[in-house]
């Protein structure tokens, strides 16, 4: 026979903090639960409220509308503090910016000014500040230029320059000199979208290539007139064909551009050692050797 189990009697303390009873949860009524809906409604809601303002402080905040809100009374603008990375001169700022004489800090839309700048071809970044309380800072980064394209547009031949990422874009505050020491691109006509030419897809190839040209041989490279890409996507012999300043070509492979370089400067010391007649063209994409052609006459 079971014993009988003997419990300790329920104090009124016992009572009092339910120790001696299991808590159950008492089933809630359906407006209990439309209730408690509702009320976690309203937080989140409060919570989205609250979001929605800290993102839209901040992008007031990005887009300098703060500064305009809330700066008050500034003094007028006493100094523009200018810097780049390129060629771009402070006296062509002015004249593009076109700042009011005596303009206030406060009264400048910096947002409007980067957008401007930044529309420029030539410069691939911009930025604004306001230094409180009569400065304003101006940094710019440019498109470097290495080679140059002359596109006929409406009867009107325009010169642009080209980047190594491919970026096309009308030349200002570049030097005659520093132009006229790029070669031009040949063999490629840019695509324009909205009136301004696409990227081209092989500048940093071309790039690379006249690096490594310039790095070994300096003298020779800088009398390069032209590059012709016309047949460097060839799916059975692309090539990419140099003129030379006096007329003669020099054709290479895109690949293994130092052993080319190495016949190519054999080719002309010898021809410098022993003088011959113009060197019409020199082909340095065979694999095994390279053809000289003279002018009036064939050698291998």
């Amino acid at each position: 026979m079971a014993k009988n189990q003997h419990k300790k009697p329920a104090t009124w303390r016992d009572l009092k903090d339910g120790s001696t009873t299991s808590k159950r949860r008492a089933p809630l009524s359906w407006r209990a639960r439309l209730r408690a809906v509702w009320i976690w409604t309203k937080r989140a809601a409060a919570v989205a409220a609250v979001a929605g303002l800290c993102v839209g402080a901040y992008y007031l905040y990005q887009n300098t509308y703060i500064e305009e809100i809330f700066s008050g009374k500034t003094e007028q603008i006493k100094q523009i503090e200018f810097k780049t990375d390129g060629y771009i001169t402070g006296k062509w700022l002015n004249e593009f910016l076109r700042i009011p004489a005596k303009s206030k800090l406060s009264d400048i839309n910096i947002f409007a000014l980067k957008q401007a700048l930044e529309s420029m071809g030539q410069i691939k970044s911009a930025t604004i500040e306001r230094v409180y309380p009569d400065i304003l800072r101006i940094l710019i980064t440019e498109h470097k230029p290495f080679m140059r394209v002359a596109i006929k547009i409406d009867y009107q031949v325009r010169l642009y320059a080209m980047s190594p990422d491919g970026v096309f874009f009308r030349p200002v505050c570049i030097p005659d000199k520093t132009l006229a020491s790029m070669p031009f691109l040949e063999g490629y006509m840019p695509v324009f979208e909205d009136n301004e030419p696409m990227r081209y897809k092989n500048a940093e190839r071309l790039n690379e290539f006249l690096n490594i040209s310039r790095k070994a041989l300096p003298q020779e490279a800088a009398g390069w007139r032209s590059i012709n890409v016309s047949e460097i996507d060839s799916l059975t012999l692309p090539l990419i064909t140099v003129t030379r300043i006096d007329g003669g070509s020099i054709i290479f492979a895109p690949q293994d551009y130092e052993k080319q370089l190495d016949r190519l400067e054999y080719i002309l010391r010898y021809a410098k050692e022993k003088p011959l007649n113009k060197i019409e063209r020199i082909d340095l994409s065979l694999k095994d050797r390279a053809d000289v052609k003279i002018a009036d006459q064939q050698q291998k």
